[in-house]
């Protein structure tokens, strides 16, 4: 690692689609497994504190920045074989979407469109439109500290835009999925409409972190609150957070630098100068808004580092 050359004071802000954070004192961008336990091992060496991140999609950094190093593990490769792909988890889990379709293999095609990369994926069990990775992940390689082994899908104890991985201290190397035989065509316009959907909501460039807040299980909610939801509001057995929000005068609320755009009531928007505590007093003003209305306490999706 002598020959490695780590940066210092980088931008965090620079690291997340969000464009908000300090610096953090140390950062290494890592490309595949092997690097990326070289590197924890040499901080630990070192007696450096280290955090680990990937895409970058789906986090707020703090305001006061980061000490110790900070690794970033994003690329790497991915190897197909018949209705299987083994992917680096720092490959970018539409780089794994492309690759499945055009080699005609069915099942990710519904997360067309969302940012980040295949291991952050798996970890948060991201999803759209009905499904879920966890649908497609077979087994995750993993590393302990100690030694690197495979977890079964069961085992990762997969849930709504949660999983085990999220909880223990084991780093994800590469993701094993399995698929569908499809037709590729068909998967490619299926493809291209999520696509364009997505972009209606999110438009490119909008700096913000996808959903802010997880939809809600509508079969975890007590009957005396669900009298108060419209039933015509439920999708797929969830109950959309941004039409709560939108029910408490969400859109087009502002705080410091955040926004909540008027076309949809989940959206944290960074205007341009936004903070890390501009978005945790946002995020807790409509928490309290939609608990007292509905009587429901929502949950982040996005992750505070």
């Amino acid at each position: 690692m002598s020959n490695v050359k780590i940066k210092r004071n980088v931008s965090l802000a620079s690291l997340s689609t969000f464009h908000i954070g300090g610096k953090t004192e140390l950062f290494r961008l890592v490309k595949t497994p092997e690097d990326l336990i070289r590197t924890i091992e040499w901080a630990k060496e070192q007696k450096i504190p280290f955090r680990v991140f990937a895409g970058g999609s789906n986090i707020v950094f703090p305001d006061e920045g980061l000490k110790g190093l900070l690794i970033r593990f994003h690329g790497g490769s991915l190897k197909v074989s018949k209705n299987k792909i083994i992917a680096d988890a720092g490959v970018p889990l539409m780089k794994v979407i492309g690759t499945a379709i055009r080699h005609g293999l069915r099942g990710l095609e519904t997360l067309s469109g969302i940012p980040g990369t295949v291991g952050g994926a798996t970890v948060g069990n991201a999803g759209a439109y009905g499904h879920s990775i966890s649908e497609a992940v077979r087994r995750v390689e993993v590393w302990d500290g100690k030694k690197r082994k495979w977890i079964a899908n069961k085992a990762c104890k997969f849930a709504y835009r949660e999983s085990a991985l999220k909880h223990e201290s084991l780093f994800v190397l590469r993701v094993e999925l399995r698929f569908k035989k499809g037709d590729r065509k068909e998967l490619q316009k299926k493809s291209k409409e999520i696509v364009s959907i997505r972009e209606k909501k999110y438009k490119p460039g909008i700096k913000c972190p996808g959903s802010f807040f997880k939809n809600v299980v509508a079969s975890e909610v007590p009957r005396s609150v669900m009298k108060k939801i419209n039933r015509a509001k439920i999708i797929g057995g969830k109950i959309p957070t941004g039409y709560l929000l939108e029910e408490v005068g969400a859109k087009g609320m502002k705080f410091g630098g955040i926004r909540i755009p008027d076309f949809h009531g989940n959206l944290f928007e960074n205007t341009g100068k936004a903070t890390a505590k501009d978005v945790k007093t946002l995020a807790d003003i409509l928490r309290k808004k939609v608990k007292a209305k509905f009587g429901i306490t929502l949950e982040e999706e996005v992750r505070y580092f």
